[in-house]
């Protein structure tokens, strides 16, 4: 009884300081984030002015510019905006931790809360490895999966977050029973994601399809019927983003505004890299790394679903552009860095699985050894630079750097 109560307020203590954690990473990304909405001493060069100031005529139909004028209506400071700004940022560590709670459950995996609140905090703050003697920039040149400039991005990464886990909550028994709860909440999720930045769906979609056209095929114990009615109620929950992905495309790519549409052009934003490969593989060392070795678990919805993402997305930045005057916007790119950010969140997991699973590389317990230090090593390495770049821009350096 005696140790129950320790462990009980062990948690306590832990949820505490995590909550102080939390409650301090507002405070200081409200200031942050302030600061780029007012372009304090003519630093802090972000997208958010741009939504914070309606320069240029911002499409009022996204969630960012319609939020934020009535945040301005209430306050004029910019200083609300800039704390539901950094509430979505926090908003997306703790999405992560319920995410990585999930995955770590559904993976037979026990670890105290607090590892899984710390381990939250990784999938955020981690970023391209930076190495001085190679890399010029942090940001620029390499392939980041979180933008702190653009408060559009912020908002699609924490609805895609919440997506992901609901997809793969909905899609465990799904043949079985369809919970019309967790059905509801993805509906909603990935509508908002798109409300805030089309580009989590253009890359989820086509893994939703084949997934299910898979499933369609595969599941033979339930007649044909069954599937197909099953698949068709699963794959409604993208209808409603779907419909306002078309609303967008009308408005935004009207003929009368802009003087082009999409076009192909691959590789086009690779020539802006001075070494590529070096700086693709930087980037995504960590999961990589670790997918690499947990190959045959692929076949888990979890990673073939954020592997799926990250595929498509980077497929697309590759291969599509914006023709005409957006063609060196890169809006494609955000499909990549979305599904980095989920290829990030779910190697986490699977990294932290690894480590309590007896029964990985059991047979070659000293390579087990060398790849769990050097995939903490990589993700350690991640993080430090990516709080090298947190830091740089807090004080007002250029995001591109």
């Amino acid at each position: 009884m005696t140790q129950l109560g320790n462990k009980k307020s062990g948690s306590i203590v832990t949820d505490i300081i995590y909550i102080l954690l939390l409650i301090i990473m507002a405070a200081g990304l409200t200031e942050f984030f302030h600061r780029q909405a007012i372009r304090y001493h003519d630093k802090y060069i972000s997208d958010l002015i741009v939504y914070a100031q309606d320069i240029g005529g911002t499409e009022k139909s996204r969630m960012i510019a319609w939020i934020y004028t009535r945040l301005n209506e209430v306050d004029s400071s910019y200083y609300a905006l800039s704390a539901f700004t950094s509430l979505l940022v926090v908003a997306t560590v703790v999405a992560g931790y319920f995410f990585l709670r999930f995955l770590l459950e559904r993976y037979h995996c026990h670890f105290e809360r607090w590892k899984i609140q710390f381990a939250s905090f990784l999938i955020l703050l981690s970023g391209p490895i930076y190495i001085p003697t190679i890399h010029e920039h942090f940001y620029s040149g390499t392939w980041p999966k979180y933008a702190w400039h653009s408060p559009t991005e912020i908002a699609m990464v924490l609805f895609a977050i919440i997506s992901l886990h609901l997809f793969i909550k909905l899609f465990d028994g799904y043949m079985e029973h369809i919970d019309f709860g967790t059905w509801i909440g993805l509906t909603i999720a990935v509508f908002l994601s798109v409300w805030a930045k089309p580009n989590f769906m253009l890359a989820f979609t086509p893994v939703v399809i084949v997934v299910l056209l898979v499933e369609l095929v595969r599941n033979r114990e339930y007649g044909f019927l069954h599937r197909f009615g099953h698949v068709v109620a699963f794959g409604c929950t993208m209808i409603p983003a779907g419909l306002f992905v078309l609303f967008l495309n009308r408005i935004e790519y009207d003929e009368s505004k802009y003087d082009g549409g999409i076009a192909i052009n691959i590789g086009y934003f690779l020539k802006d890299m001075d070494h590529p490969l070096i700086a693709i593989a930087c980037s995504i060392a960590f999961p990589v790394f670790v997918f690499l070795f947990n190959w045959k678990k692929l076949k888990d919805i979890a990673l073939a679903a954020s592997l799926g993402v990250f595929v498509t997305g980077t497929a697309e930045y590759l291969i599509l552009v914006e023709a005409g005057s957006r063609i060196n916007h890169g809006n494609f790119g955000w499909c990549r860095q979305v599904g980095e950010f989920l290829f990030f969140a779910v190697a986490v997991a699977v990294f932290m699985a690894n480590l309590k699973d007896r029964d990985f590389l059991k047979s070659l317990p000293v390579l087990k050894a060398l790849y769990l230090i050097a995939a903490g090593l990589l993700l350690a390495a991640h993080v430090l630079s990516q709080l090298v770049y947190v830091y740089l821009l807090m004080k007002g350096y250029l995001y591109r750097m």
